[in-house]
């Protein structure tokens, strides 16, 4: 998973973005009056998220916020004015664009096509228009992260922006030779502190991303398994397969050391069963 920049411009932009549409409804000079608060908002919440505590942040403003008199404004301004019209529409693309290499950060697997609100838009009503509160993500993405925010440390989704997993090695694969597909499974850093394990034990079960990523091996197994059964072929050399593979497994690591092709790879060079000739049979 890699995570994408966070966006350059802020609430105030967003808000001027969206000028024509709140002009129409009469609201302009109601948000405007609103913005040294939102402004506010932007702050304390970049502030919380650069020092680990933006779900204690979110928690304290979620009573105030859901039934603020202006929530239906602000969450109708996201909806119809950034996301519809042409002005906000450019900023909402910024965002989306940011994906590296368009790919949803929170499961690297499909491509981005929508914005999620970390903190959701129906109980947080005045970050709706905070561009540190969108993500780029992709649908299921979006689906498995809920609209509901966490009330426990352990359960926090993670937020790209503010928080890097580091090169360490969490997610693993290996290859199941009675079923013959790969099998995915988080295995944190002893290093790591018992928080940040169940959090991201709790994020691959909430993004179904054993599943998802068992299913996308498939095709990553079919686009090679003819080149490595070659390989077998001519050299009679399981040693040989497995070095070939773990060519790749570097060039995937560089870039993604938890990217669910690594750790199929790095599954594919440590069976056996696959370099013995068992990539014929695998699941693709």
């Amino acid at each position: 998973m890699l995570w994408p920049q966070a966006p350059q411009f802020d609430v105030e932009k967003v808000v001027e973005a969206c000028r024509a549409w709140l002009t129409s409804e009469e609201a302009y000079d109601t948000v405007r009056k609103r913005l040294p608060e939102l402004k506010a908002r932007e702050k304390a919440y970049r502030v919380a998220g650069e020092n680990g505590k933006l779900l204690s942040l979110l928690l304290a403003y979620r009573p105030a916020q859901r039934f603020d008199r202006h929530a239906k404004l602000l969450k109708d301004a996201y909806t119809t004015a950034f996301v519809q019209r042409a002005e906000g529409r450019k900023l909402y693309d910024a965002i989306r664009a940011a994906a590296v290499h368009g790919s949803c950060p929170l499961c690297g697997l499909q491509q981005v096509a929508q914005v999620d609100h970390h903190a959701p838009k129906a109980d947080f009503p005045l970050l709706a228009l905070t561009p540190l509160n969108l993500v780029p993500v992709c649908g299921p993405c979006n689906q498995g992260k809920s609209s509901k925010l966490a009330t426990s440390v352990t359960e926090e989704a993670f937020h790209p922006y503010f928080e890097d997993l580091g090169p360490d090695r969490w997610l693993h694969a290996q290859i199941d030779t009675d079923e013959r597909v790969a099998v995915f499974e988080v295995r944190p850093p002893a290093e790591w502190d018992e928080v940040k394990k169940r959090r991201i034990g709790h994020h691959f079960e909430s993004h179904d991303l054993a599943c998802r990523y068992r299913e996308a091996a498939g095709s990553v197994v079919a686009k090679r398994r003819r080149r490595d059964a070659e390989l077998l072929e001519q050299t009679k050399s399981p040693a040989e397969v497995r070095a070939h593979i773990r060519g790749d497994v570097d060039s995937h690591a560089a870039h993604d050391p938890n990217g669910y092709e690594t750790a199929l790879l790095r599954a594919l060079a440590e069976s056996t069963w696959y370099l013995g000739g068992g990539m014929k049979f695998l699941y693709a």
